[in-house]
């Protein structure tokens, strides 16, 4: 019977085997345990004989429910998860966190991209005062501009919406942060806009 339970775990992770025996000898001895009762009236025979059964299978159950406990580890070959670690051949890659601009106390620069694509060069613009003055350059081939709004969508400010050259917008505002975007209709939407940080 021992030999059938090893042979029967070549099938299974290896790292389980003493789990299978223990069971497998558990199996077996409830096996025994009924073929006895069912064939024999008079099992258990004594009092004594009785105690030993219950004996035998607490043993043995005990022993099969700690091989259980002892085998639930980590599968050979798998490593335990750690931040960096590579999984599947793969290298998790980090999520890159937007740059935290430097405060300016001087102008402001801001540049819409130049090969046309609804963006600016920085989604962050901070000044060190509530001064503001943002330069912004539009070498871009579509008219764009740069309106300032507070949290509330009250717009404070914005240059003229034009093609080609730069102009600057000053402003003064009180410390806290705020919304730039381009109010064309259609570019803040496909994601011309950032935060501006006054200090």
């Amino acid at each position: 019977m021992l030999h059938l339970i090893t042979a029967a775990t070549t099938f299974h992770d290896r790292s389980k085997t003493a789990f299978f025996i223990a069971a497998g000898l558990l199996v077996a001895w409830a096996l025994i345990v009924s073929a006895v009762g069912i064939r024999s009236a008079k099992f258990p025979a004594s009092q004594s004989q009785g105690r030993a059964a219950m004996a035998i299978t607490a043993v043995l159950v005990v022993f099969a429910a700690a091989m259980a406990v002892y085998t639930a580890k980590t599968p050979p070959g798998a490593k335990p998860y750690r931040t960096g670690a590579i999984t599947n051949g793969v290298t998790p890659t980090a999520t890159p966190v937007a740059p935290v601009s430097t405060p300016t106390n001087g102008p402001l620069k801001l540049a819409a991209n130049p090969s046309g694509q609804l963006a600016y060069n920085t989604k962050t613009l901070t000044a060190a005062s509530s001064n503001v003055k943002i330069d912004f350059m539009n070498s871009s081939p579509l008219t764009h501009n740069v309106t300032i709004a507070n949290a509330g969508g009250k717009v404070l400010g914005a240059t003229p919406t034009f093609e080609g050259g730069s102009h600057t917008l000053s402003l003064n505002l009180p410390p806290g942060t705020y919304t730039f975007y381009c109010s064309v209709p259609g570019h803040e939407q496909a994601g011309m806009k950032g935060t501006l940080i006054v200090r």
